[in-house]
């Protein structure tokens, strides 16, 4: 269901899928061995709560399992909030922070080793200069501002899993030019 308000708006979705989950069995052959479900609600908000205070959110909860444990690498909940913030004082300077939030998640198919939940920060700022009919935009931004360490993610067949290692404070700054 989506919600359409003009400045802001949102949405909720109820979902349930199937996937099959391929490995090896006793006598070598590889072939489906059994089926992974997957349950959940999303709900997401966007738009301008403000004339210049724009927001993007969203929520994930997910149950996910296989053969009665939960899949790996398959977090319960996942969060974010985005805000961009206009400044006023000087045309074309906007300001954004970003919080990103994953719940643990398993990373074995026995559901013994768990990866703990993490937290993000990021922060930037974009200036757009009119140029004549063109525009200039400059961004800088720094992801993972608090330099946390974190696996972002599991994955993996059971038994010869992967954990993703998230990035570490990482600063970008790019200028584009619209013509």
């Amino acid at each position: 269901m989506k919600f359409d308000g003009g400045r802001l708006g949102g949405s909720i979705s109820l979902f349930q899928s199937r996937k099959p989950v391929a490995g090896v069995d006793s006598a070598g052959v590889f072939g489906v061995k059994d089926h992974q479900r997957n349950r959940g609600l999303e709900l997401s908000v966007y738009g301008e709560a403000t004339p210049r205070l724009k927001v993007l959110g969203g929520l994930s909860l997910l149950k996910s399992d296989v053969a009665s444990k939960d899949a790996i690498g398959a977090p319960h909940s996942q969060a974010n909030l985005g805000l961009e913030w206009s400044l006023a004082q000087l045309q074309g300077l906007s300001l954004d922070a970003r919080v990103i939030h994953t719940s643990s998640q398993f990373a074995d198919a026995a559901n013994n080793q768990k990866v703990p939940s993490w937290s993000r920060l990021d922060l930037g700022a974009r200036y757009a200069v009119p140029m004549g009919n063109d525009t200039l935009t400059m961004r800088a931004r720094v992801n993972n501002v608090t330099n946390r360490n974190y696996w972002a993610s599991a994955g993996g067949y059971p038994g010869a899993g992967y954990l993703t290692v998230g990035a570490p404070r990482t600063f970008v700054v790019s200028a584009a030019l619209d013509f």
